[in-house]
């Protein structure tokens, strides 16, 4: 039977791929899946995605089996399939392969502008520590021990009032005045948050 198919006409050998003769598919696999193959990877450069292309193209002659009907060349028509099957491939993988790079792009741009960010914080955050130390330096020894106490020791007013042997009226002065005068010193910092 195999000798009968490898005979008969590209017409008559159309028609039993149309009717899903088994025979005929095999006897056309058998024929050109190496050589689709080896065209493949021409275009391609590698064995398994050629292999793939090649293993798609006889998957859909068997789902398309009724358009075979207008193709006079069966050998012409499966060369341009695996050409075009290749080239579409190709383009896919230029398509992803932008996505990726573009997306790697975005990403190291992100975490430029992080760096870039997080150092602006950075020492952002260390001109405000100097000015407060500059701005605490300023103050008048009573009125910066009393602040000390109560922003950086947390005591509480009547806690230092007892300890520096003040009343706590006093404690009360000097907090206030701290205060107002860190607000002036800092207030090009202020206005940043504001």
């Amino acid at each position: 039977m195999n000798n009968k198919v490898n005979n008969i006409s590209s017409d008559s050998f159309i028609l039993l791929l149309e009717k899903g003769e088994s025979i005929a598919y095999e006897t056309l696999f058998r024929l050109y899946y190496d050589k689709l193959v080896h065209i493949s990877i021409g275009y391609l450069g590698c064995y398994d995605d050629a292999e793939e292309i090649v293993q798609n193209l006889f998957l859909k002659l068997w789902e398309d089996k009724k358009k075979l009907k207008p193709i006079s060349n069966i050998n012409s028509y499966l060369y341009t399939m695996v050409k075009y099957a290749c080239l579409d491939f190709i383009k896919h993988e230029k398509i992803k392969m932008n996505f990726v790079n573009s997306s790697l792009e975005k990403k190291l741009s992100i975490q430029h502008q992080f760096i870039k960010d997080e150092a602006a914080s950075l020492l952002l955050e260390n001109e405000l520590e100097n000015k407060i130390l500059e701005g605490i330096d300023l103050l008048p020894e009573k009125c910066r021990k009393v602040f000390l106490k109560s922003r950086f020791e947390g005591l509480k007013h009547h806690e230092i009032a007892k300890l520096l042997d003040v009343s706590k009226r006093t404690v009360d002065n000097h907090i206030s005045n701290a205060l107002k005068h860190m607000r002036l010193h800092l207030k090009e910092f202020l206005t940043l948050f504001l």
